[in-house]
């Protein structure tokens, strides 16, 4: 065992040498340097004095405690020794112990053939007086130094380096050759190619030492095995006295367990390094003042920092600003504290983006316990970062609803019903205040006591069966009063991660308003269902999309089939099949924009006659504008149909019967002006025979247009109105038509805007026939403004509109739909000063939709009209 103390100098091997040679020797042995200066001293000097070794080791040893050995004998012993260079023989003389004891001591010394340069040192040996008695050469205090000594030890003599002396130790190494007297080469011929003579040629030749550390040697062994070592070694050239090389001084010490154990180690570090490097998380490893000192390659993958900008505390770099001061706080406080490490943060990887990351760490120590730093893992959780994120930003939210939120929420735990949570609805709804959190449901609303609630509660907390109750009547003490109110509820049971029911979800929303409402809603159906049931007309009654709901009594007396039948579109089957289509397509039209309906119709009785019915139907709205229902009238019109026909019949009779005799006047009257004109000289002055002539003609031609007209309708009748269609420009037809206007209508100005050109594919008379019916309309009811114009312009895709305004008196926007039917007229003390049958924009209307266009109406009563007809164009300029 190594007892001896060196302290650190300016040359350890020196001091290390020393030891090395001291430690196993029987008698008391100092080493001191040219000063003095205890530099190593074995055990038994300090057995033999009783000295601590803080006393002596460093001191100098005429100084040390109090100068204990200060006397002149050591000085001078000491004098001679450092100025001789043989050894001194022994010296005489009283040492005192650490107990003050006088000890006669006989003391020798020799300076110490150092391996490496340096300070020159001194070995000073100690024995008792009664061991002087026999006298030993310094040869022979070598031999026995060197045979004690834990090192391989000998000398080599001369330049072919022959074994002068070898110790016990080196002749065991060599498993006891017959080496002395020999060269090495030929002692040791396996050494040759291992570089070993080179170095000792090298050493002998220069006369300078050479050191060897943890060198391999591969001796032979007598078994025929190699053996390998490793040696730490000097071969320290040795002169005569006149300072020639005359050999080499040989120190060597195996090192072979501790290069093994160092090869083990390293290959455990190199097999563990290349595991952490395998496993799928960053490790890392801090020394005990919290410097990085490694990391493995998961975090150069992972960041792209390089090994010189990672170690220290470089790797906070990649650590986002937000995070760092956080993270850098709880790291330092690790270390100082030697305690676990654990913290969240955002790490940037190499392609600039920051991801979560959970940094982990714990203290490890060394095999006396000390603090070596910490070791820990970074493991990659953005996803599940961003779902915790996301889970508790929807936690929250969702709580801020259901605390915000008009349905009334609270939530029960445990059998007793405890309130956990209540919003402030369900607060105002129980007619409590916030007190009642916390406790039960029983205490908080005795009231409930005898009705089925509680009862409910428990059966959905056994059964985990969600309740859904629909307007049920609770009888609640709000506000010191006992109130009845209705509501749609949920009892919802609630289960923790096992599936285990630990508490009931209460959703409810008050329906009392609506229950009454819908209650006296019924009161008001059987008051409607009254009334209907005694109008003379057919009520029926629709919901929103048109599906019929309620057929009045007079329903059943005309068609002799019951509601149900009349439900299921047996009312359809009831149309006359020439009306069924139309009546349909235009129903559908107004349930898609909620315009009123109105239209005539044939409808099926019991006996199977079809008999004329007018068929109205306006939407119901509720204050939003939303269509709640529809109420349909059908009023049978069938005399008036009847009416209608013997009036047409006896138009057409008189058209057909007037037709021949006013087309006699009008040539008469043109064949009189033109005579007129042959003798108008001598016709006498102040007889209006030419101006009452024309005006016989416009009368005849007015009338030649009203019998057109009542013709028209009678083909339009009988479905026998023809469309000759052609291509032709629907400006030029505009211009031709108002020059043909102007003629007879000079009072008014007409102006035409062409906004755009256009061709159609129509029946150019038909065309010109509705365009002199909206003009002649627009000069009839314009008696005060006299402007009036026609606008040609682009209707959209592919389409031209004629628009005629004028700004005379104006129709109210009730009759804008009216004023298209046969025979209608706006009654009224002022339309009673305008003449006309109601044919024209009737006709108008037919010849446009036959055209498939449609005609529009924009008209304001005072302000003035805009009647615009739509078809479809070939061609359109701008």
């Amino acid at each position: 065992m190594n007892h001896s103390q060196v302290p650190h100098t300016e040359n350890p091997d020196n001091i290390k040498f020393a030891s090395s040679i001291i430690d196993a020797l029987p008698h008391p042995v100092l080493v001191i340097d040219p000063e003095g200066t205890v530099k190593a001293a074995n055990q038994e000097f300090y057995s033999r004095f009783g000295f601590k070794r803080k006393m002596v080791l460093g001191e100098n040893l005429l100084f040390f405690e109090d100068k204990l050995w200060d006397s002149p004998q050591l000085r001078e012993f000491i004098s001679r020794l450092k100025s001789s260079p043989e050894a001194m023989p022994q010296f005489y003389l009283l040492l005192p112990s650490a107990l003050k004891e006088q000890i006669p001591i006989s003391i020798s010394g020799k300076k110490i053939d150092i391996p490496v340069g340096g300070d020159d040192l001194f070995l000073l040996s100690f024995s008792t007086a009664k061991e002087t008695g026999s006298e030993i050469t310094y040869r022979k205090l070598l031999n026995e130094i060197l045979s004690e000594a834990p090192a391989f030890i000998c000398i080599l003599k001369g330049p072919e380096h022959i074994f002068e002396i070898a110790n016990e130790k080196y002749l065991q190494l060599l498993s006891y050759r017959d080496i002395i007297g020999k060269k090495v080469q030929d002692a040791l011929p396996e050494v040759e190619n291992q570089g070993f003579i080179t170095m000792l040629d090298n050493v002998y030749q220069s006369g300078k030492p050479f050191v060897g550390e943890e060198i391999s040697l591969k001796l032979e062994g007598s078994n025929s095995s190699d053996q390998k070592i490793y040696l730490d070694f000097v071969y320290q050239p040795m002169h005569d006295s006149s300072g020639k090389v005359n050999g080499i001084f040989v120190h060597a010490v195996d090192v072979t367990e501790k290069v093994l154990n160092r090869k083990k180690i390293e290959e455990s570090e190199k097999e563990l390094r290349n595991w952490i490097d395998t496993v799928p998380v960053i490790i890392w490893i801090t020394n005990q003042n919290g410097e990085g000192f490694y990391l493995n390659k998961n975090w150069y993958n992972y960041t792209g920092q390089e090994l010189d900008e990672s170690l220290g505390a470089g790797w906070l770099r990649a650590v986002h600003a937000e995070d760092y001061h956080k993270t850098l706080e709880e790291f330092e406080k690790a270390h100082r504290e030697q305690k676990e490490f654990n913290v969240s943060y955002r790490l940037k990887t190499k392609e600039g983006e920051y991801r979560w990351v959970i940094d982990r760490g714990r203290p490890k120590y060394g095999s006396n316990g000390e603090f070596q730093g910490l070791i820990g893992s970074v493991i990659d959780v953005h996803e599940d970062k961003i779902k915790e994120q996301v889970i508790i930003e929807k936690e929250h939210r969702t709580r801020s609803i259901v605390e915000e939120a008009t349905v009334a929420t609270a939530i029960y735990y445990g059998k007793e019903m405890k309130i956990e949570f209540a919003n402030d609805a369900m607060i105002e709804v129980w007619g409590k205040d916030r007190s009642v959190v916390g406790t039960t449901l029983r205490e908080a609303l005795p009231e409930l006591e005898g009705q089925p609630f509680h009862e409910l509660l428990e059966n959905v907390f056994d059964t985990g069966e969600t309740y859904w109750g629909e307007e049920d009547r609770v009888d609640l003490m709000r506000n010191g009063k006992m109130e009845t109110g209705f509501f749609n509820f949920t009892y919802k049971p609630l289960r923790d991660g096992q599936g285990n029911i630990y508490g009931i979800l209460n959703m409810a929303v008050d329906v009392s308003d609506m229950v009454k409402s819908r209650n006296l809603l019924k009161e008001r159906e059987e008051h409607f269902r009254l009334l209907a049931n005694l109008m003379p007309e057919k009520v029926m009654n629709t919901n929103a999309k048109g599906e019929a709901i309620y057929f009045n009594k007079n329903w059943l007396d005309y068609t002799g089939l019951s509601r149900e039948q009349l439900k299921y579109s047996g009312w359809k089957e009831l149309l006359h099949p020439e009306d069924r289509n139309q009546i349909q397509t235009h129903w559908q039209e107004s349930l898609e924009i909620g315009a009123g309906f109105e239209t005539e119709v044939r409808i099926k009785n019991k006996t199977g006659k079809y008999l004329w019915h007018l068929n109205r139907a306006e939407a119901v709205k509720d204050e939003q504008g939303e269509i709640k229902m529809w109420i349909s009238t059908n009023t049978e019109i069938q005399r008036l149909k009847e009416e209608e026909k013997r009036k047409g019949d006896f138009l057409k009779m008189v058209s057909h019967e007037l037709k021949t005799p006013v087309t006699s006047i009008k040539g008469y009257v043109q064949l009189l002006l033109s005579m007129l004109k042959m003798v108008e000289d001598k016709i006498p002055a102040g007889i209006p025979l030419k101006p009452s002539l024309e005006r016989i003609d416009n009368q005849v031609v007015r009338l030649t247009r009203l019998i057109s007209e009542m013709l028209d309708l009678s083909r339009l009748e009988e479905n026998k109105l023809e469309l000759r269609t052609s291509v032709f420009g629907i400006n030029e037809l505009v211009e031709q038509t108002v020059q043909d206007i102007q003629l007879t209508n000079t009072q008014h100005q007409i102006r035409i805007f062409h906004e755009c050109r256009a061709e159609v594919n129509a029946d150019r008379d038909r065309i010109g026939q509705v365009l002199i019916n909206f003009i002649t309309n627009a000069i009839k009811y314009s008696p005060e403004n006299r402007d009036i114009e026609i606008h040609i312009v682009a209707a959209g895709t592919k389409k031209v509109g004629v628009s005629v305004r004028d700004k005379g008196i104006g129709i109210d926007e009730e009759y804008h739909r009216k004023i298209f039917k046969r025979f209608y007229r706006i009654g009224g003390v002022n339309e009673e000063t305008y003449s006309g049958f109601g044919i024209g924009l009737y006709l108008a209307n037919e010849i446009i939709e036959r055209h498939k266009g449609s005609i529009e109406i924009k008209s304001r009563k005072g302000i003035g009209s805009d009647f615009c007809f739509k078809l479809s164009a070939i061609s359109i300029e701008n």
